[in-house]
């Protein structure tokens, strides 16, 4: 499979780094094209499977490097390492994926267009069709999103994370994710621990946006309309599953929920090739 870069920038100038499947070659059996959202720490290689499955199910893909992701522009991994994780703020995702939404009308104007999210991918989704509206999308993946933590924050650390968060965008911490939390498959969790771009640091202004965007998804759940698959792991360990469903008791019959035997990333796991086939049929039946 070949990928190709899609060229989009942000209101405020920033550069999207953007991949994608579609091209006059493919343009012809394409039914629709997926944006993809990645999760924390990930970049818009780490979807290449997920892009590959889509593609061989005749939907082209579109994923991008969120803020304070991916190669970030730098050659020098130490001045890479200070922007890791480092956001303007939460509404810059947003921003990201309006420019994003715009540039793949232009690449395949007549092809209806999903919404996929991972993870911290998922809540940056989700509140993009909940804040920014919803008519340009024919359906949504929401996978693992992060609608709460695992281990979520006491009130005295969510508190002084805000705070540090509103000094300056730089202040971060490094978070140490066990790989096996991650993703039940031994190989794929060796090859994130091998991948140069994969990285585990978050500031402080970006964790304090996220907590904001779990409150405000859940909050406006109900007002999520287009049909949205919403895909959860059983085994569990990074995100809360009980807001998982608390967001989907909030929803209306629009959202289908699903249960798979995996570990967070369920894209990545050993069953996924069954969640690829879910994912799929829900596409087929909704784009």
């Amino acid at each position: 499979m070949q990928t190709y870069k899609l060229n989009a920038a942000s209101k405020d100038g920033h550069a999207i780094n953007a991949i994608t499947t579609f091209s006059a070659e493919t343009a012809p059996d394409v039914k629709g094209l997926v944006i993809i959202c990645h999760g924390f720490g990930e970049h818009s290689g780490s979807y290449i499977e997920l892009m590959e499955q889509l593609l061989e199910a005749n939907f082209a893909s579109v994923c991008f490097d969120a803020r304070g992701h991916g190669e970030l522009g730098e050659p020098s991994p130490e001045k890479r390492f200070k922007k890791l994780g480092v956001v303007p703020g939460y509404e810059s995702f947003m921003d990201d994926i309006e420019a994003l939404v715009s540039a793949a009308k232009k690449l395949a104007p007549n092809k209806p267009l999903a919404l996929y999210g991972h993870s911290m991918g998922g809540n940056i989704a989700c509140n993009y069709l909940l804040r920014r509206g919803q008519s340009d999308f024919a359906c949504a993946v929401l996978e693992s999103p992060w609608m709460g933590l695992y281990n979520d924050l006491n009130p005295l650390a969510a508190a002084a994370a805000k705070a540090l968060g509103s000094l300056s965008p730089r202040f971060a911490i490094v978070n140490k994710l066990n790989r096996g939390d991650i993703t039940g498959d031994a190989l794929t969790a060796d090859a994130i621990g091998r991948d140069p771009l994969y990285h585990n640091r978050i500031s402080f202004r970006l964790v304090s946006g996220i907590r904001g965007g779990c409150a405000y998804a859940l909050k406006n759940a109900g007002s999520l309309s287009i049909p949205t698959y919403l895909a959860y792991a059983k085994n569990e360990r990074i995100v809360s599953n009980t807001a998982i469903t608390a967001f989907h008791e909030a929803c209306g019959d629009n959202v289908t929920l699903k249960e798979y035997d995996s570990c967070h990333a369920i894209h990545n796991d050993v069953m996924r090739d069954a969640f690829f086939s879910d994912v799929a049929d829900f596409l087929n039946t909704n784009v």
